[in-house]
């Protein structure tokens, strides 16, 4: 029998699959989804590409939840077999992976939509419900990170568009401390995880829209919980990695896979009436079941976990976040010398996405540079 320190180098193995999946994501939610709700564009020749690109589209309304599973996961895993550190070192480390770049970009895209509006005399970009989202109090609650699940729904409030789901995950974290903090049951802890993914599940159905109750902070419960529960459902795979507990892996995999073609089967098939509440119900469960492949699966996680896809998925928050700003710049640029960019042209968007990555590879490396020196002084300060 294999020790227990080998199951644990197996599992931080394939965990490179769920940071390609990350990765993969972020490039299609920016790329594709982003692209086409923006830009209001298909960069496609021909009718079968114009109809893959739809169904994509189409797919990735709510790829935002696969970082709610992908978090929930993480944060079971992390803290499987350790006790939760004090609140204040909990939230810190949180907060300084996400923050200071949200922050950066909401200011980079507040001073591009109000240049533009000045210039203008519009929003270039993104400008419905502008006077709301490009206000002095959206800019307010987005340094609070409360844009979002608060007092609106969506992005009402937020400024950089996608950074909505930081809101979200990051009540999901505290609620996640609480949970594991103050009960100590592990039994009460499942029960109150499943409670959060029924409340998620209720509050998509049936919008109340209260603080905290929104359908995005909804979305948010649904995600985690199912991630949360898929980790602890799933530990005993590597924690006693004897031969019978491989064939399950690989069986539960392939189960995974059937499952996530027969949701992507139903959702397809009734895309003309489904409603949009319970399209977020259907494709969280699809989600759930890539997230649990890129992990599991035999041959998804090494797919998802070579090296081109973990770089991408290193730098996911930044291709996300930086995305809207990014885009905003090329539509402020194209509108105020009339260069009449044609977004549908695939050589167009091939070009946007060198110019991205350039902007992504750049901030990636100046956020890196910085929170290393942060941590230097802050190692320097303990040490005095």
């Amino acid at each position: 029998m294999k020790n227990r320190g080998e199951g644990k180098d197996k599992m931080n193995n394939k965990l490179g699959g769920i940071t390609g999946l990350r990765g993969i994501t972020a490039c299609l939610i920016a790329y594709i989804y982003h692209y086409l709700l923006l830009f209001q564009a298909m960069p496609a020749n021909s009718h079968l590409g114009t109809q893959i690109l739809g169904a994509m589209g189409f797919m990735l309304l709510s790829a935002s939840d696969v970082f709610f599973v992908m978090s929930g996961f993480l944060m079971a895993r992390k803290y499987e077999n350790r006790q939760i550190e004090p609140f204040r070192e909990y939230i810190f480390k949180r907060i300084s992976k996400i923050y200071p770049l949200m922050i950066v970009t909401v200011i980079w895209a507040f001073a591009e939509e109000n240049i533009g509006l000045h210039l203008l005399g519009y929003y270039p970009l993104h400008g419905d419900g502008g006077e709301v989202r490009y206000s002095l109090v959206a800019l307010l609650l987005n340094v609070l990170g409360l844009q979002t699940g608060f007092v609106a729904d969506g992005d009402t409030y937020a400024v950089n568009g996608p950074s909505w789901f930081v809101s979200v995950i990051i009540t999901c974290q505290i609620l996640f401390y609480i949970i594991l903090r103050y009960v100590k049951s592990r039994r009460k802890q499942n029960l109150i995880f499943a409670g959060m993914i029924l409340v998620g599940v209720l509050a998509i159905l049936y919008q109340v829209n209260v603080p905290l109750l929104y359908s995005c902070m909804a979305r948010g419960y649904l995600g985690f919980g199912i991630g949360v529960l898929m980790c602890r459902g799933t530990s005993g795979i590597y924690e006693n990695n004897q031969e019978y507990r491989e064939y399950i892996r690989q069986a539960s995999s392939v189960v995974a896979l059937l499952i996530s073609q027969v949701l992507l089967y139903v959702i397809l098939s009734g895309r003309d009436h489904v409603v949009l509440n319970e399209l977020f119900i259907q494709l969280t469960g699809f989600w759930a079941c890539l997230t649990f492949m890129s992990i599991y699966g035999f041959v998804t996680s090494r797919i998802l976990g070579l090296k081109i896809f973990k770089w991408l998925g290193d730098r996911a928050m930044t291709i996300f976040l930086c995305n809207l700003p990014t885009d905003i710049g090329i539509a402020l640029v194209d509108k105020y010398w009339n260069l009449n960019i044609e977004y549908a042209s695939i050589e167009i968007w091939l070009l946007h996405i060198v110019i991205s990555m350039v902007i992504v590879v750049v901030v990636y490396e100046l956020e890196k540079t910085l929170k290393n020196a942060v941590k230097k002084a802050l190692c320097q300060r303990k040490i005095s």
